[in-house]
């Protein structure tokens, strides 16, 4: 009998043995999309910056509500990136309701690739490489890159029916800063842990536009006067066709903390002329949390010149195969997939 390569995950305390067949199936993206709708963000269960657990799953609810309101095929795609020893897993620990609109699927970056990247001393996290990792597997027509603590607005709902979004243009919102505040901005939200949908809704209620049609602003001309706040909070919202992302080569992976997500605008913007569409009609808003302090982050744009970048004197991109984990041998070093429809079922 044939030795069949298999991999191997944790589920609960047993250990699980996958055939690579169905691990290479999990992770293919498809020649044309499967979803109308991927929904990339990155995320381990480290408790990031106090009451993780709540965020997340208000995250997870909020993206379960968007399909089943709009009753639109899509994919929710979690990196589970470096997963802490002796915590349980994202999929054991949170709630994934069933609906035949929304498919979960769970890529886990094991410790062993992480520090292949960053060493053993890096971060814990290394947060646009994962998205990119989502980015080149996600199977959706379009990719919205986002974080864990956002939910989405009646706004999202209504682009998403409205079929509003299109090919070689990336869109991004109005999000106020993630800082401290007496009393929170419309864009800056607290959410009780299992809220209703409707109140998912509630909490983040930009509402613009009778339904089925809403309507994104022209393109905005990007320069060194407005990309500060044209890609203010990017890295909460930014969203494109996945054949566009593609000819960004997603996020520059240096290890950054902060900064790529909007010198990936710069860079599609100015490198590639791919227009920007900015919306004040938020789409999504972030959940209030504890400030996180990032060590070195400062030194993340050391070398960027914007006024080069905007001539076209430096360029600032992957290598074409050199994102997304292209070059490490991912079966070896014991990347693992799951793709699942929640609820009691698989």
């Amino acid at each position: 009998m044939p030795i069949m390569n298999l991999i191997c995950y944790h589920q609960g305390n047993m250990i699980v043995q996958e055939p690579k067949q169905i691990w290479e199936a999990c992770l293919d993206r498809g020649v044309v999309p499967e979803y109308y709708l991927t929904v990339v963000m990155v995320a381990r269960n480290d408790d990031y910056a106090g009451d993780q657990f709540h965020r997340l799953q208000n995250a997870i609810d909020s993206t379960f509500t968007l399909a089943e309101k709009t009753k639109t095929l899509i994919e929710l795609l979690i990196i589970e990136w470096n997963p802490p020893a002796g915590r349980r897993r994202i999929r054991e620990t949170y709630r994934f309701r069933r609906s035949e609109y929304l498919t979960y699927r769970i890529i886990t970056v094991p410790r062993k690739i992480h520090e292949t990247l960053s060493g053993e001393e890096g971060p814990n996290v290394l947060e646009y490489e994962g998205k990119n990792v989502g980015i080149r597997f996600a199977r959706g027509e379009f990719i919205v890159s986002t974080n864990q603590d956002d939910v989405w607005s009646p706004n999202m709902h209504n682009a998403v029916v409205s079929r509003s979004f299109r090919k070689k243009m990336f869109y991004t919102q109005y999000q106020d800063s993630h800082t401290p505040y007496d009393d929170l901005p419309s864009t800056i939200v607290n959410v009780p842990s299992f809220t209703t949908d409707d109140g998912l809704l509630e909490a983040c209620s930009h509402d613009a536009y009778e339904s089925r049609a809403f309507t994104f602003p022209s393109p905005q001309v990007m320069d060194t006067t407005n990309f500060l706040v044209i890609a203010h909070e990017a890295s909460d919202f930014t969203l494109a066709h996945r054949d566009t992302w593609k000819m960004t080569h997603g996020y520059r992976e240096t290890g950054a903390k902060t900064w790529m997500d909007m010198e990936l605008l710069l860079t599609a913007a100015w490198t590639l002329d791919i227009p920007i569409t900015y919306t004040r009609d938020t789409l999504s808003c972030h959940q209030q949390h504890q400030t996180v302090v990032h060590p070195n982050s400062d030194v993340d744009n050391q070398d960027v010149d914007v006024g080069k970048m905007m001539t076209k004197e430096e360029i600032h991109m992957n290598e074409k195969d050199q994102w997304g984990l292209q070059n490490i041998k991912l079966w070896e070093y014991g990347l693992q997939c799951e793709v699942f429809r929640g609820g009691l079922g698989v």
